[in-house]
């Protein structure tokens, strides 16, 4: 499929995972939405970017536990690129001593962006169809003890996933959904991750041992799960590659 011209949105788009997911679609002619809370990064990464790519990318201020926020992201979208194709749900927080905002920014806001993309790219609604891309972890594939409401959101992100991936919904509407789910990315998230943890110690102890690969692995996953054209798939990307899981 030819994605040049085609339009994102992207949540956490302003570094690490969400950064390198607007890499990968900008080199392949996209345009992007980078949708984050950290302005001065995103508009830092914008400015940063090739002449040719640098029109291709907008900022849009968005908080993704405001529904508010993600409504106007997505008008932002339609009324800049006039069309969107790919809705990345990314953001994400590891932070388990306030499980509330890991709950409402790791899965209730997946299942928001999730419900806006069919609004707007449902081919019965006047849109094209397209994908929605979940970012999951290895923690909803299995367990994690040292982050046990994290690993349950991102359990409820897969779950999400693969019920909406299936031929009823994308026959009725256009639109594929798959999850990425990575294992440890050298991002901020992976080096806040002992203090968002239920215990420091021992997760630092458990991160040496740990190889964490560069987020544009990541984005190479992403390009992947769009050639394979998948529905209801989940990607898993670490230091031993990738695979379906």
């Amino acid at each position: 499929m030819n994605f040049a011209g085609k339009a994102a949105l992207i949540t956490g788009g302003a570094q690490g995972i969400g950064r390198a997911y607007a890499n990968a679609l900008l080199d392949i002619g996209m345009k992007v939405c980078i949708c984050d809370i950290l302005e001065e990064k995103a508009l830092e990464y914008i400015e940063s970017l090739p002449e040719t790519q640098k029109n291709n990318a907008i900022f849009q201020k968005c908080d993704v536990s405001s529904f508010a926020d993600l409504k106007n992201a997505f008008q932002r979208v339609k009324s800049e690129f006039g069309r969107l194709d790919i809705v990345i749900n990314n953001a994400g927080v590891i932070c388990e001593k306030n499980y509330m905002k890991e709950i409402e920014i790791n899965f209730i806001a997946v299942i928001q962006g999730t419900q806006l993309a069919f609004e707007y790219m449902d081919i019965n609604k006047g849109g094209h169809g397209g994908y929605v891309i979940n970012t999951s972890s290895e923690a909803g594939l299995a367990p994690c003890f040292l982050a046990p409401v994290y690993s349950a959101t991102k359990t409820g992100v897969v779950g999400y996933t693969k019920s909406l991936g299936t031929d009823y919904h994308y026959q009725k509407t256009g639109i594929k959904v798959n999850a990425i789910c990575p294992g440890s990315i050298d991002t901020a998230l992976l080096r806040d991750f002992p203090s968002g943890s239920i215990d420091d110690e021992v997760s630092k102890e458990k991160m040496l041992l740990r190889k964490p690969i560069k987020p544009d692995e990541v984005g190479k996953a992403l390009l992947k799960l769009l050639a394979d054209d998948k529905n209801g798939s989940l990607l898993r990307i670490d230091s031993d590659g990738l695979r379906y899981a």
